[in-house]
């Protein structure tokens, strides 16, 4: 799909806003894993994961994935900067509601 030269520019300046947040996010999180030497397993059926630490001795493992797991919610728990550009797309566009749904909150027609 051609979209007009503006549009695509806001496209790739709201997909760079993106990225830099997920980036910044996994940045950390990479961060907690090395501190804390955390090996995450598999999740179980529940959608549970298991932290184990490969820190000497039991009490340090114990100690490091209770710390790891107050972070890494800490984490997933901040509010990251809105990212509040929208992309203007022609009013004759044609997308469909499955591919529109998600980026709802991104997109005015023009």
């Amino acid at each position: 799909m051609n979209l007009p030269i503006k549009t695509s520019l806001e496209v790739a300046k709201l997909a760079l806003d993106m990225e830099r947040e997920v980036n910044a996010f996994i940045k950390v999180r990479e961060q907690l894993i090395k501190n804390y030497k955390i090996k995450i397993g598999l999740a179980n059926q529940d959608g549970q994961v298991e932290f184990t630490s490969t820190n000497e001795g039991e009490r340090e493992k114990e100690e490091a994935v209770a710390d790891f797991v107050v972070k890494i919610n800490e984490l997933i728990n901040t509010e990251t900067e809105d990212i509040t550009g929208k992309v203007h797309l022609p009013s004759d566009i044609i997308v469909s509601p499955a591919t529109l749904k998600p980026i709802l909150a991104f997109v005015e027609l023009s």
